[in-house]
């Protein structure tokens, strides 16, 4: 005679089998659950395949803002496409060259310097160099001549770009002495090789069909965020630059440094330094 399972005990055995595969159920979501909690937005709209193209396009300009200061290398990037005649001073040589390289280290001073030459036979290329001499080299001569008594940190970097006809060229310096406020400054020099001219904002904007009023939009867009953001430490008394977005120097007509970047991109550079102590410096990209 075959035995028979009592019902109620196998039932028995069910429920507590049903209850520990819903336990590790609950168990299983609540620790998920709380990984999620420390996911980011944007990690968490990652981690599930959901990315918002603007932000992460806003996260991609931002980088490139924050990556400028990474392309001075001292050395001209020759994007252009075919063979142009260009009048140079001396024809051994390519249209950029480090005319004047130093790099000293001495009690309390670190001079380390690298200044451009436009080898353009050109009046305006000559009066460049002259500016470029009378700033920086003779900068780099004081300090080279004198004894520092505090620590002192002079550099001069530079880049330069060749495409569309067009040589641009932007030179960064950084000056730090003792307790002082560190001051950077900025010029650049834009000149279509062909045409032997000058290039003005509003040409490199015209290559990439932006209108003069749509480049004025976004550069006062953006100061005014910067203003924005920088309003409350100015209230408690940190010393930063104050902004007014409404100034006609925002107008991208009254652009006074600005350089054809790589792929085409054009960056408006508003070196405060150029003009008071400090090191605070806007860069609207065009991409």
């Amino acid at each position: 005679m075959r035995p028979v399972m009592p019902k109620n005990k196998l039932s028995y055995k069910l429920w507590i089998l049903y209850a520990v595969i819903f336990i590790i159920c609950v168990a299983g979501i609540a620790v998920a659950l709380s990984k999620i909690e420390y996911f980011e937005d944007e990690n968490l709209e990652r981690a599930f395949g959901f990315i918002d193209k603007d932000a992460q396009k806003e996260d991609e300009y931002n980088e490139l803002k924050t990556e400028f200061d990474t392309i001075f290398t001292n050395q001209i990037e020759n994007l252009q496409q075919g063979n142009l005649e260009i009048q140079k001073i001396n024809k051994n040589y390519d249209i950029v060259v480090t005319a004047y390289n130093s790099k000293e280290e001495k009690e309390n001073c670190l001079i380390d310097v690298a200044i451009p030459y436009i080898n353009i036979n050109h009046p305006s290329a000559k009066e460049f160099n002259k500016k470029v001499d009378g700033i920086y080299k003779k900068k780099a001569e004081s300090l080279k001549s004198q004894v520092s008594t505090v620590d002192t940190i002079y550099t001069v970097q530079y880049k330069a770009y060749l495409q569309n006809n067009i040589l641009s060229v932007a030179i960064r310096s950084e000056y730090k002495e003792g307790n002082k406020s560190q001051k950077i400054i900025v010029n650049t020099y834009n000149y279509n090789v062909v045409e032997q001219r000058a290039v003005k904002i509003d040409e490199l904007l015209k290559i990439r069909n932006i209108k003069n009023n749509d480049a004025t939009k976004k550069i006062r867009d953006e100061i005014k965020a910067i203003q924005e953001q920088n309003k409350a430490l100015i209230d408690e008394g940190y010393a930063l630059y104050k902004r007014d977005y409404n100034s006609s120097m925002y107008d991208i007509l009254n652009c006074k440094h600005y350089l054809f970047g790589k792929n085409g991109m054009i960056y408006v550079i508003y070196p405060y330094g150029n003009e008071e102590d400090t090191s605070e410096m806007d860069v609207v990209i065009f991409e």
